[in-house]
């Protein structure tokens, strides 16, 4: 069964811009007589522009900036301070910067009336200068906080036999197959997907300036628009392995930084159309291979392919999509290697071609389930 998911259905919207962070009584950066040409309070209303410009602005707002921006030499000077020096904050590593992202500041110590009552006390130069630098180091922790939320984020969860079409936002598809979790979030910078479990396809809408960034198991594929498919199957013989296959453009495939340390020897791997790559639960690279369009996510067309592959391995890739009833108690019998494609939608055909291509015949139980055992 196949499902088409609608990104503007309950649940799935983008959640409008959030205001509520901006300084209190910055407002549209409008002046009063009692502001008009205070320091503090063209700062103030030049962070909260900073702010709400970072989260994106209806073209009436930006009217408003653009007034409130020419309408005083002043307001420009503070906003060109402001941003020249968030941006010199922005490039100091993180480690120096965390308090700001943790610790709101206290805006009100900053209101032009307590800066003016105690200027000309005792420190108040000093608190008026400490405003302003306060005004600039708020008003990037706000945009980083901004940053840090994505504009869009939501979990699938895909059931066992069934298929679901998601098309997200910013243009980008994703198929995702039966027993599949993912997660997805949207920021302003960067697109990222959590595949917990499961294989997806993915369609990735060209944006140079939000990269596409896929975390499966111990493996990172990073894009940019492209054409490829993730396997992170949770259980039998590759469980916790992430397998990448590339049916047009190019992707690269690098290792999470906590894989751990056997994880060691090449950080990362690129590959271009028709190719793929096994990464190991530890991150360990396979070697790069080439791989034929038609075997890419065979998923898609309702099939399911094997190459040399167990039965019991078999057994269990096609419970996926349907209960075959099988029962396998043998370890010789769950051992033998069987080949093919077989349709996912005629469970049947497959149970019927076991005594044809392997040595076992198939023992009805008392249980309504069926026993495959030796033939001999």
């Amino acid at each position: 069964m196949s499902r088409v998911y609608d990104p503007t259905e309950a649940g799935g919207r983008p959640r409008p811009a959030d205001h509520s962070a901006c300084p209190p009584d910055a407002g549209a950066g409008s002046t009063t007589p009692d502001a008009a040409g205070d320091p503090l309070a063209i700062g103030q209303a030049a962070a909260d522009w900073h702010t709400r410009r970072e989260q994106g602005l209806e073209p009436a707002e930006e009217a408003a900036f653009q007034a409130w921006l020419t309408a005083d030499v002043a307001h420009a000077r503070a906003w060109d301070r402001l941003d020249s020096r968030l941006a010199t904050l922005r490039r100091l590593p993180a480690a120096h910067t965390a308090h700001l992202r943790t610790a709101p500041p206290d805006f009100a110590l900053c209101s032009p009336g307590a800066a003016r009552r105690s200027w000309w006390t005792l420190g108040g130069a000093r608190r008026a200068i400490a405003c302003v630098v306060l005004l600039a180091v708020a008003g990037g922790g706000i945009v980083w906080h901004q940053a840090s939320q994505p504009v869009f984020s939501q979990d699938y969860v895909v059931a066992r036999g069934e298929r679901l079409e998601v098309s997200l936002p910013d243009a980008s598809h994703l198929t995702l197959d039966a027993d599949t979790r993912i997660g997805v979030a949207l920021y302003r910078d960067r697109r990222t997907v959590r595949l917990r479990q499961g294989q997806a396809m993915f369609r990735v809408a060209h944006d140079p300036d939000r990269p596409f960034g896929i975390e499966a198991g111990a493996a990172r594929i990073t894009v940019i628009g492209t054409r490829f498919a993730v396997r992170h199957p949770p259980e039998g013989k590759d469980a916790g392995v992430v397998s990448v296959a590339v049916e047009s453009g190019r992707v690269r495939v690098s290792r999470l930084a906590d894989a751990g340390q056997a994880g060691a020897g090449r950080p990362s791997v690129d590959l271009s159309t028709g190719q793929g790559v096994d990464v190991s639960r530890t991150g360990q690279f396979g070697p790069v291979a080439n791989v034929s369009s038609t075997s890419i996510a065979p998923w898609r067309q309702g099939q399911v392919r094997f190459t040399s592959t167990p039965l019991a391995e078999a057994v269990r890739e096609f419970e996926r999509y349907a209960p075959l009833g099988l029962v396998i108690q043998d370890p010789e019998v769950a051992e033998l290697p069987i080949g093919g494609s077989f349709s996912v939608r005629h469970p049947e055909r497959f149970i019927r071609v076991l005594p044809q291509v392997l040595p076992v015949r198939l023992q009805p139980r008392a249980d309504g389930t069926t026993e495959v055992v030796r033939a001999y």
